[in-house]
């Protein structure tokens, strides 16, 4: 059974997965669909969702912020961001506030799962049947592994997997 596409207007299941372009565009107000993922999120709320997480939306809203300080200092210096990775990790310093602030926020609005053992090999699995990256294959067997079978997400490539849900505000 293919994945069902939902838009964020549509009903609602009971748990709601948090891939990490949805938390990141949640958390970050400067991206492209912040408004829509901040709307859904207090909908959510509003009628009762429980919505889950990971250390994988966690890791990857971090590492956002953290590359995003990195571009803007390269944009000033005329260099790429990663001749900066190893010069300044005093900018890692720098945006330790708001990383903390970002990953308290969604600690706070996210009910968190826990990647067992199984995960791994079932990541693996999704990578080849779906053509998956690995980290969306992590979400998605962490999600698929505590009984979650929805997502709100900004990857259309989570449209692939059988069998999940996926709310989305992309456009078709």
């Amino acid at each position: 059974m293919p994945a069902v596409r939902r838009s964020f207007l549509d009903p609602l299941e009971e748990f709601i997965y948090w891939n990490a372009s949805f938390a990141i565009a949640f958390a970050i107000d400067t991206e492209r669909y912040h408004y829509d993922c901040d709307t859904f999120a207090l909908r959510m709320r509003a009628e009762l969702v429980v919505p889950v997480s990971s250390d994988f939306t966690q890791n990857e809203l971090a590492f956002h912020i953290l590359k995003r300080a990195y571009i803007n200092e390269a944009r000033i210096r005329g260099v790429h961001w990663m001749q900066l990775r190893r010069q300044r990790p005093d900018i890692v310093t720098a945006t330790m506030p708001l990383i903390l602030a970002r990953k308290a926020e969604l600690e706070a609005m996210t009910l968190h799962l826990p990647a067992t053992e199984a995960v791994k090999d079932k990541a693996f699995e999704l990578m080849a049947h779906y053509a998956l990256f690995p980290t969306d294959a992590y979400h998605v067997a962490i999600a698929l592994e505590h009984g979650v079978n929805a997502f709100a997400t900004l990857d259309k490539d989570l449209l692939r997997v059988d069998g999940v849900i996926v709310y989305t505000c992309l456009p078709l």
